[in-house]
C-alpha cells in the first residue's frame, strides 16, 4: 500500500484584507483576505515550515527523498530541495529534485514519488510545496493571490490515506505565466480561459480517474479542487457530478489563491474531518491537470493534531495598509547590503547554521552553540560531540531593539534556552513586540536575513508557539 502518512501546512502569520488593495487603486474590493509573507519569508521558508510539521508527526527516519515544488522558487539555478534537505538534517544520500513551471508542480512532484516507491528505489518521500504569488499591480490577482507552505510525506507503512490511483491531462494553453523578465505573474482572465484552461481539463482528469474506477461522484466523501477566482470550482465540481456537502472549501476568502501549496494544503483541511473509507478525489490544474484518488484507512483514528487549520487560520496579524504590505513584499530586493560570503565559509557553516548543530559535553553534559573547541562549563576539550539541537525552547530574555535597520521596527532580540540544552541568540519573528514574554515558548523557523548582492542569505530565527 503507497499513500499519504503525514500532511503539513504553514499559512503566513500576516494578512491583508482586499478591501484595503482596493482603496489603495479607488475600486471595488473583493471579500475576505489574502496571506502576505513577511519579509522574511518566500517559497523555500514556507515549504520548509510545512515540511516540518510532517517530519515532527513522523520523524525523518527513513525518509530517502525530498522533492520541492514551486512556481516562485527563490532561486532559478540552485537546488532548493537540496537547501531544504539541509535544513532538515537528511542525510547527503537523500534524492532532492526541483519541480517548477505550472501550479501544479505538487502533484506532478507527488505522481514523482509514488513512482519512485512502485519501484522500490525510496521508502519514503517528503514532497514540499510553497509559492509566494505576486499579481499585477491595480489588477484582480493581486487580490485573489494568496502565499502558503504545504506538504506531504508518501511512503507504505503508517499510511492514512491510499493513493488509489492518479491521472494527467497537459494542455498548452495561455492562461497564467511568467516569463524570465517579468516580475508579475501575467493572466488574461476570461470565461473562456476559465473554461478551456481550468474547467475542461479538471473534468476530463476526474472523469477519467472515476470511470476508471467504476466509480461514481455520489461514491466519494469529498473532491478536493484548489480554484482560481473562488467561484470555478464549483462549476467543475457539479460537471463531474458532485453536490456542494461534497466540495472541500478551497480556502479562497481566507488565504486566496496560492499556487502549488494548494492541493496538498486543501488535501490536509479534508484529511482532518475524514473518517475511515472515504474516498477523496484531489484535482491541481496548470497547463492541464492531474488527479490522484485516495481512500482513508483505519490509521487515520490514531493521527492526533496540535490544532486544526481553522485555529492556525485564526491566528493571524493584519497588515494595516496596502503600503506596508508592498513594503514587505519589496525590503529584501531593494536592500542588497548584506556580505558577499564565500562557498568556503558556507560549507564551513553549513553543519551549524544551516542543520542546526551544536556542542554536547560528555564529560558534564553541557549543550552549547555555536559549535565549539572547549566546554564552557568544564573547560573540557577531549570528549566533545556534534549533535543537533531541538527546534523548540523557551525565551529566557530579550530586547527591543530600535536602533537594528529592518523592515517592521522594532526587531526582537531574544536569547533563547532550547529543549534539551542549548543556548541561541536570534531575532524573533511573526510577533507583535508588545507581546513578548520572558519564558515564552517558542519555535526555531530558518528565515531571510539581509540579502547580498549576488546571494540570498537564510538564519534562524524564532517565533511564538501558538
Amino acid at each position: 500500500m503507497i499513500g499519504i502518512i503525514s500532511c503539513g501546512y504553514h499559512v503566513p502569520f500576516c494578512r491583508l484584507e482586499r478591501e484595503k488593495i482596493a482603496q489603495a487603486w479607488a475600486r471595488r474590493a473583493g471579500k475576505g483576505e489574502r496571506a502576505a509573507v513577511y519579509f522574511d519569508e518566500d517559497s523555500l521558508t514556507l515549504a520548509l515550515e510545512a515540511a516540518s510539521r510532517c517530519l515532527e508527526e513522523q520523524g525523518k527516519v527513513g525518509v530517502e527523498g525530498l522533492y520541492f515544488a514551486s512556481t516562485s522558487a527563490p532561486f532559478w539555478q540552485r537546488s532548493s530541495a537540496s537547501f531544504m534537505a539541509a535544513a532538515c538534517d537528511l542525510p547527503q544520500e537523500c534524492e532532492t529534485t526541483d519541480f517548477a513551471g505550472n501550479v501544479r508542480s505538487a502533484t506532478s512532484a507527488l505522481r514523482a514519488g509514488v513512482d519512485a516507491l512502485a519501484s522500490g528505489r525510496l521508502a519514503r518521500v517528503l514532497i514540499a510545496a510553497g509559492d509566494v504569488r505576486d499579481g499585477q499591480p491595480d489588477e484582480g490577482e493581486e487580490e485573489w493571490f494568496g502565499d502558503a507552505g504545504s506538504a506531504v510525506m508518501i511512503g507504505r507503512e503508517g499510511v492514512i490515506a491510499e493513493i488509489l490511483g492518479t491521472a494527467s491531462r497537459s494542455d498548452d494553453f495561455l492562461d497564467e505565466w511568467r516569463r524570465d523578465t517579468d516580475g508579475f505573474i501575467q493572466t488574461q482572465a476570461s470565461r473562456f480561459a476559465t473554461e478551456r484552461g481550468y474547467q475542461a481539463s479538471v473534468v476530463a482528469v476526474g472523469n477519467a480517474l472515476l470511470q476508471k474506477h467504476n466509480l461514481k461522484a455520489q461514491d466519494l466523501a469529498k473532491v478536493i479542487l484548489p480554484s482560481p477566482d473562488g467561484r470555478a470550482h464549483t462549476n467543475a465540481a457539479k460537471k463531474l457530478g458532485f453536490q456542494d456537502v461534497q466540495i472541500q472549501n478551497p480556502l479562497f476568502q481566507d488565504i486566496g489563491a496560492c499556487g502549488s501549496a494548494a492541493p496538498f494544503l486543501l488535501l490536509a483541511a479534508a484529511l482532518e474531518t475524514a473518517q475511515p473509507g472515504d474516498r477523496l478525489l484531489l484535482l491541481a490544474y496548470g497547463d492541464g491537470a492531474d488527479g490522484v484518488l485516495l481512500q482513508v484507512t483505519e490509521a487515520i483514528k490514531q493521527r492526533r493534531l496540535s490544532r486544526s487549520l481553522s485555529e492556525h487560520l485564526s491566528e493571524k496579524r493584519l497588515y494595516p495598509s496596502y503600503q506596508i504590505f508592498k513594503k514587505m513584499r519589496e525590503y529584501c530586493g531593494e536592500n542588497e547590503d548584506g556580505p558577499e560570503l564565500s562557498n568556503v565559509f558556507l560549507a564551513k557553516e553549513e553543519k551549524q547554521n544551516i542543520r542546526l548543530y551544536g556542542t554536547h559535553c560528555l564529560r558534564c553534559g553541557t549543550r552549547q552553540y555555536p559549535i565549539a573547541r572547549v566546554c564552557l562549563a568544564c573547560q573540557n576539550h577531549d570528549s566533545l560531540q556534534e549533535v543537533p539541537l531541538e527546534r523548540a525552547g523557551q525565551v529566557f530574555t530579550f530586547t527591543r531593539d530600535h536602533l537594528y535597520v529592518a523592515a517592521d521596527s522594532p526587531t526582537i532580540m531574544s536569547v533563547v534556552d532550547v529543549q534539551n540544552g542549548g543556548r541561541l541568540y536570534i531575532q524573533m519573528t511573526d510577533v507583535d513586540p508588545e507581546d513578548v514574554r520572558v519564558g515564552d515558548e517558542v519555535v526555531l523557523t530558518l528565515r531571510r536575513r539581509k540579502e547580498g548582492p549576488t546571494m540570498h542569505h537564510y538564519y534562524w530565527k524564532c517565533r511564538p508557539l501558538r
